[in-house]
């Protein structure tokens, strides 16, 4: 018998490193100032998001996988807005333990669900992040197979890992 595939890939967006305004602003991404930040509902869980709207949800990594959250609370986040933006993204290490490997286990959980919704994901990081690398060297066999499955979710988004190599691309407006 054939295992089961995994959730889908993600179908869309970027990896943006090291995430500077210009990078952003490419894509038509501009952070959200403090007075558009919004709790976004997520069946048991709130989030404190930067934008919570029917379009687009931008969230920071340490609220979205702080301890707490939930397969069933990432599903009825990914029901909402078809665009999510997740800045301050670290870059994954072999030795992450305790909170950190759990917020990797929750990382992965939420990007499943953004993939089975196909949600179009902006993932942003100030320093390069190689997932499947970490995974290799990764002692603990939870932190190994958490970062393993975000290598694979995120296999399919293109890399913008230098500010000076951003081009314009399918940018309209004025």
């Amino acid at each position: 018998m054939a295992a089961e595939p995994g959730p889908p890939a993600l179908p869309g967006g970027r990896i943006l490193v090291p995430g500077s305004s210009r990078q952003l602003a490419v894509y038509g991404l501009f952070p959200p100032p403090p007075g558009r930040h919004r709790a976004a509902h997520a069946g048991s869980h709130v989030f404190a998001a930067k934008a919570c709207e029917p379009e687009l949800l931008w969230i920071s990594f340490d609220e979205l996988c702080a301890p707490g959250g939930s397969r069933e609370d990432y599903s009825f986040l990914a029901a909402g807005a078809e665009l999510w933006v997740i800045d301050g993204v670290p870059p994954p290490e072999p030795s992450d333990a305790g909170p950190r490997a759990e917020a990797w286990e929750l990382f992965a959980a939420a990007l499943a669900a953004a993939a089975a919704r196909g949600t179009t994901l902006f993932v942003v990081g100030t320093a390069p992040m190689d997932w499947g690398a970490a995974s290799v060297s990764a002692d603990d066999a939870r932190l190994r197979s958490a970062l393993a499955e975000t290598a694979r979710l995120l296999a399919k988004l293109k890399r913008v890992e230098s500010d000076e190599t951003v081009a314009v691309e399918g940018v309209s407006g004025s």
